[in-house]
């Protein structure tokens, strides 16, 4: 019974794995490529430029402790927290903004 139980969890691992390597690409119905590249140039500036406002300076920003050593001191993350919370949230909203302009991500089809 054990057995099937790790056959079953190796499966389901190997399913998120996979997924987790498809490459997806943005698809709107009637769409060109020059269309698609500069929709999608114009949703990432925008988001960049949103992201840079919304997050807050660096003097404002705090450590975040990850964990703690044997001595109980903390493990922080260095100065490219900042940066990689920009990173996510650019990402997310030229996301939103390519969704707003109809598209929707989708595996990539094609020669690749």
């Amino acid at each position: 019974m054990r057995s099937k139980g790790i056959l079953i969890s190796q499966l389901a691992a190997a399913i998120v794995l996979a997924a987790g390597c498809t490459s997806l690409e943005w698809h709107k119905p009637g769409t060109d490529a020059a269309a698609l590249a500069r929709d999608l140039a114009e949703c990432r500036h925008s988001g960049r430029t949103q992201a840079q406002t919304e997050t807050l300076p660096r003097a404002f920003t705090s450590p975040t402790p990850l964990a703690t050593t044997s001595r109980a001191q903390p493990v922080v993350t260095g100065s490219n927290q900042r940066d990689a919370d920009i990173l996510l949230l650019e990402q997310d909203l030229t996301r939103a903004c390519m969704e707003g302009k109809g598209y929707k991500l989708a595996p990539k089809t094609g020669d690749q």
